[in-house]
């Protein structure tokens, strides 16, 4: 019986020693989050959390959620989509699980501020803008802070809320566009605008109804706002005496963005039409022009990129700086207004034209066209110029239309 149990224990060490080193299909991927964590305000929203495969195997990662305040799907292949809905009581936490047949499991952790506030509106606010009018002593600071965005003039537009403030700093800009200086400012009644004041007669809320008029409006009794690292937060007392808490994190730069966008914008388009002309060097670059439009019912990509083929506009395309000798190969031309809309841009049509009501251009990111036969795919992992993402695929019928 000896025998038989050592002839056992040799015939089992023999198999782990001709197995080892050998790989289950469970382990063979991996998923590969950018993060493990996701925060939300209070208000909620939607994040995106990219993540990739290694080792790939064929078919699709899936999410399950163990709440019922947030939604999670996947998209792509590498985007986790994470949506929460607003919280009304203590701050909350969750888990999201990625799941593949040949990875083990991946966990994001979700969180949510708490509901409860001191301030009659507490805001985590989308856009910050602004003008920087210079100085001699001090220097002028205009400070818009809203939803929706302003417009160039700085005037609201319908249905947005808007809280603006006119800030002294001692702090110069060196540029067009400074970034608004780090510091404490509180507002002054007698507008002396010295550093470090906000100056009433410029500085208000305002709230827009549907037709773009003021619904409700007031100065400030008082105000004080912290500039911080990227971080703007404002607590004000209306002179009705509402209390309120705004704050945004993000570019502080001066400036107006010319999106309309006031979230992330994600995307999945097919059998769209898209035409691509080739101008030839039309910039004396050395490298060929490609135009390209992408149109599915009202909505409009357009791209301005720069190949060295003058065959096809296929390839993965970066953002052109504008830097002294840079090279203008793979490069995308960032979207601006000039004559029209320039550029890389988003647009929705109106009757088939484009009224600005939609729009965003994309300055910042990567583009990545895919030609095969007559069919193409424009993939976008890019940004607007208010900092939100313009991600996903168009992909249809490809066409090369003539030069005119």
């Amino acid at each position: 019986m000896k025998k038989l149990f050592a002839l056992l224990a040799l015939v089992t060490m023999a198999f782990t020693a001709c197995n080892k080193g050998e790989e289950t299909p469970a382990t063979k991927s991996s998923i590969v989050p950018e993060t493990t964590v996701v925060e939300f305000s209070r208000l909620g929203g939607t994040q995106v959390v990219r993540f990739s495969i290694k080792q790939a195997q064929g078919g699709k990662v899936t999410a399950t959620e163990n709440c019922d305040w947030l939604e999670a799907v996947t998209e792509y292949n590498s985007d986790l989509v994470i949506t929460a809905q607003a919280n009304e009581g203590d701050a909350r936490e969750a888990k999201v699980t990625l799941k593949y047949d040949y990875a083990k499991d991946v966990v994001i952790t979700v969180k949510q501020k708490t509901g409860y506030s001191e301030y009659d509106i507490d805001v985590e606010a989308k856009r910050f803008e602004g003008a920087y009018f210079g100085g001699s002593s001090t220097y002028n600071y205009w400070v818009i802070i809203s939803d929706i965005g302003a417009k160039h003039d700085g005037s609201g537009k319908a249905n947005g809320t808007y809280y603006y403030f006119d800030i002294y700093s001692k702090v110069e800009g060196k540029s067009d566009f400074p970034t608004l200086p780090d510091g404490t400012y509180t507002l002054d009644e007698n507008n002396t605008f010295a550093a470090l004041t906000i100056a009433t007669e410029s500085s208000w809320y305002d709230v827009k109804d549907k037709d773009g008029k003021s619904k409700v409006s007031s100065s400030y009794k008082s105000a004080t706002v912290t500039v911080e690292q990227g971080k703007f937060v404002a607590i004000i007392e209306l002179k009705n005496g509402e209390k309120h808490r705004v704050a945004y994190e993000g570019d502080l730069s001066m400036g107006f963005d010319n999106t309309t966008f006031s979230e992330d914008f994600t995307f999945d388009i097919k059998n769209a039409s898209i035409t691509a002309t080739n101008y030839g060097d039309a910039y004396e670059v050395g490298q060929q022009t490609w135009f390209i439009e992408a149109v599915k019912g009202d909505d409009l990509f357009m791209l301005e990129l720069f190949s060295a083929s003058s065959e096809s506009p296929a390839g993965l395309y970066t953002k052109l700086t504008g830097n002294v000798n840079e090279s203008y190969e793979n490069k995308f031309l960032p979207g601006v207004i000039g004559d029209g809309l320039v550029g890389a841009w988003y647009a929705k049509l109106t009757g088939g034209t484009i009224k600005g009501d939609v729009m965003a251009p994309i300055v910042d990111g990567i583009i990545q066209v895919v030609v095969d036969g007559n069919t193409a795919t424009i993939n976008y992992s890019a940004k607007d110029d208010a900092g939100f993402k313009i991600e996903g695929s168009v992909s249809g019928n490809y066409s090369v239309k003539d030069a005119e």
